[in-house]
C-alpha cells in the first residue's frame, strides 16, 4: 500500500514558531515532519488565540488548516451560555478539559472536511484536551484510525494536585481526579494507537486494560545543548521553566523556603530563569535569590552555574527542562517527579534528592567540583538515548502499520 495517507490533525495549538511550552514545541516538530513527508497529506484543525491570528496564519499560508479562535470577541451570547455547563458541571462529559462551544466548533470543522470530500485514513488527537473528543470524532469519520498523542496522562497530574493541596482544595481535586480519570481512560480505549510522551505511562495505562500493543513511546521535542562547555563555574544554583505555571513557581518557592536556610554559609545564590514570574514568587528576590524573568538564551547559565535543581512538587509526564539540562552537561539534581520517565541512573548520570537535606548536601558537593563527572555522564546519556529523528521514523512506521493492518482486516472480511 503505497498511496498517500490522509491525516487530519486536531490540536490544542497551531503550528507556531513562537510556541512557548515544551509540549507545543513537540507538536510543532512532529507536525512539520509529517507535513513535509510525501507519503502523507496533512490537514489541520487547531485552536488559536485571537491575538496571534495574523502571525499564525502568515506562518501557515502553505498548510491546509481550519483555525478556531478560542477567545474571538465575536462569539455570541448563545455560545457563552453553552459553556456554563462545561465550566461548572464537575461531571461534564469532557471532564472540563474542553468547553462545549469549542468542542462543537472542532466537530463542525471536521464535518466541513467531510463535506469537502475528505476521507482521512488517520486522525491524530493532540493533547488530552482533544483525546476526550475521540468518541465524537469517530462518529464523523467512523472508518479513520484514531491516534492519541498523550503529552502526559492528565489524571497523574491531577493526583499530584490532590495530594499537594489541603482542606477544601484537596476535596475538590479528589473529585476532579476521579471523574477526569474515567473520562480520559474511556477516550483512550476508543483510540487505535496511543503515544505517551512518558514511557512510564505505558505501564500505567496497561493497568487500565489498555493493550501495550496499541501504545508507543514518543520522544518529546527538546533543545539539545550538547555544544555547551562548562567554564568559569560560579556559585549560582539554577532553576528554569515557564514561571507562570504553578508546578514551576511553587517548586522554586519550596527550594527558597526549605533549602536556602540550610545553605546560608555556602555563598550560593538561587537563580530562577523563566518568563512571567508571579508576585507570589517575586517577593523572595534578594541577595540569595535572583529572578531573571525571560532570557534570550539559557546557554550562558548552563555553562557557568554550579548545578541545576528541579525540586518539583507538581506535574506529570517527561520534564523537558531535565532533558535539556542533562544535555548541556550541567549537574542535575532532581526528585521522583523531575526524573519521571527518564531512565538516567541516580548517582551516576544525575543526582537524586527528595528532601531539603539531600538537596543541600548535593549542592555542597557541587561546590567542591564533586558532581562534574556526573554532569558529563548525563550529557552522554541524552546523546545516546534521545534521538528525535529515530522517533519520527518509528512514529511514521506505526501510522502506516495501523492503516495497513486495518486494510488487511477489511480485505479478509470482503473475501469471506
Amino acid at each position: 500500500m503505497n498511496e498517500r495517507l490522509t491525516i487530519i490533525w486536531v490540536s490544542l495549538h497551531p503550528p507556531f514558531s513562537q510556541a512557548n511550552s515544551a509540549g507545543w514545541q513537540t507538536f510543532n516538530y512532529y507536525y512539520k515532519q509529517f507535513n513535509t513527508d510525501a507519503r502523507f497529506d496533512v490537514k489541520l484543525v487547531a485552536l488559536c488565540n485571537k491575538k496571534d491570528q495574523e502571525k499564525v496564519e502568515k506562518e501557515n499560508t502553505e498548510n491546509d488548516y481550519k483555525f478556531i479562535y478560542r477567545d474571538d470577541p465575536a462569539v455570541n451570547k448563545l455560545s457563552k451560555i453553552s459553556n456554563i455547563e462545561s465550566s461548572y458541571n464537575p461531571f461534564n462529559r469532557y471532564a472540563n478539559l474542553m468547553s462545549n462551544y469549542l468542542s462543537m466548533q472542532i466537530l463542525q470543522a471536521l464535518r466541513e472536511y467531510r463535506d469537502e470530500g475528505i476521507d482521512p485514513d488517520i486522525i491524530i488527537l493532540e493533547w488530552t484536551h482533544m483525546v476526550v473528543l475521540a468518541k465524537d470524532v469517530k462518529k464523523v469519520f467512523p472508518d479513520a484510525k484514531v491516534v492519541a498523542s498523550e503529552h502526559d496522562v492528565t489524571f497523574v497530574g491531577y493526583n499530584r494536585k490532590r495530594d499537594y493541596y489541603k482542606c477544601f482544595k484537596k476535596i475538590v481535586w479528589k473529585q476532579k481526579v476521579w471523574w477526569e480519570k474515567r473520562v480520559e481512560v474511556k477516550a483512550l480505549r476508543e483510540c487505535d494507537l496511543i503515544l505517551p510522551h512518558n514511557p512510564n505511562d505505558i505501564e500505567l495505562l496497561e493497568t487500565e486494560n489498555i493493550s501495550r500493543d496499541n501504545m508507543m513511546w514518543l520522544t518529546p521535542y527538546f533543545s539539545s545543548y550538547g555544544d555547551c562547555g562548562r567554564q568559569a563555574i560560579r556559585n549560582d544554583v539554577l532553576f528554569f521553566g515557564a514561571m507562570s505555571r504553578p508546578e514551576n513557581y511553587l517548586s522554586a518557592i519550596w527550594y527558597i523556603e526549605k533549602v536556602i536556610p540550610l545553605l546560608e554559609d555556602s555563598g550560593t545564590r538561587f537563580v530562577i530563569l523563566g518568563s512571567n514570574p508571579p508576585e507570589e514568587l517575586k517577593k523572595y528576590e534578594g541577595d540569595s535569590v535572583h529572578i531573571t524573568g525571560f532570557v534570550d538564551s539559557v546557554v550562558p547559565y548552563f555553562e557557568s552555574s554550579l548545578c541545576l535543581v528541579a525540586p518539583l512538587v507538581l506535574g506529570a509526564g517527561i520534564k523537558v527542562k531535565i532533558l535539556e539540562g542533562l544535555s548541556s552537561g550541567i549537574p542535575v539534581i532532581t526528585n521522583n517527579i523531575g526524573i519521571e520517565g527518564i531512565p538516567a541512573k541516580p548517582g551516576y548520570e544525575y543526582i537524586h534528592a527528595e528532601n531539603e537535606e539531600q538537596y543541600a548536601d548535593a549542592i555542597r558537593k557541587a561546590k567542591v567540583g564533586g558532581l562534574e563527572e556526573i554532569g558529563q555522564r548525563g550529557k552522554q546519556f541524552i546523546k545516546q538515548q534521545y534521538d528525535l529523528k529515530k522517533s519520527f521514523q518509528l512514529y511514521r512506521s506505526r501510522l502506516i502499520e495501523v492503516v495497513n493492518r486495518q486494510s488487511a482486516k477489511e480485505l479478509e472480511r470482503l473475501e469471506r
